[in-house]
């Protein structure tokens, strides 16, 4: 694993709010797990994750998605990141922050079990983010729309 790299915080969450002038992240429903009646269904979530950087070297950062049979749902194209506000940062301190919150829309979830969301740097994981999916039998009488 590149030393140079320490992952803060990865997480998938309902919704992030950066404040412009502080950089500060506010993460609103954070997830362990989701539950539905009928399957398959899709989710809109937020990633949610921040990063300290000692090297101004410039590194690829995707996210994927993983089934609970392992196999890829889906990978994000490279992450959106400004390399040179890194660069600029570690000439007055000793680590340099990347922050990102990204919209995820249409998640497919197509059955329940254990669902795995990976950070990718540099075709290496660096981060996890394990949730469950649970199936909830209709209370009787209940009819699924």
């Amino acid at each position: 694993m590149d030393e140079t790299l320490q992952v803060s915080y990865f997480v998938l969450c309902d919704s992030v709010i950066t404040e412009e002038n502080t950089r500060k992240q506010s993460l609103i429903g954070i997830y362990s797990g989701l539950s539905s009646q009928q399957f398959p269904f899709h989710i809109n979530a937020a990633v949610a994750l921040c990063i300290r950087v000692q090297s101004p070297n410039p590194r690829r950062l995707n996210i994927r998605l993983l089934g609970p049979d392992g196999s890829a749902l889906f990978i994000t194209p490279e992450l959106p990141f400004n390399w040179s506000s890194v660069r600029e940062g570690l000439r007055t301190f000793p680590f340099a922050v990347i922050q990102i919150a990204i919209n995820l829309n249409m998640i497919p979830i197509s059955k329940p079990g254990s669902y795995l969301t990976e950070l990718i740097c540099e075709d290496k994981v660096i981060a996890t983010y394990p949730f469950s999916v649970i199936g909830q039998t209709p209370a009787p009488g209940h009819k699924v729309m």
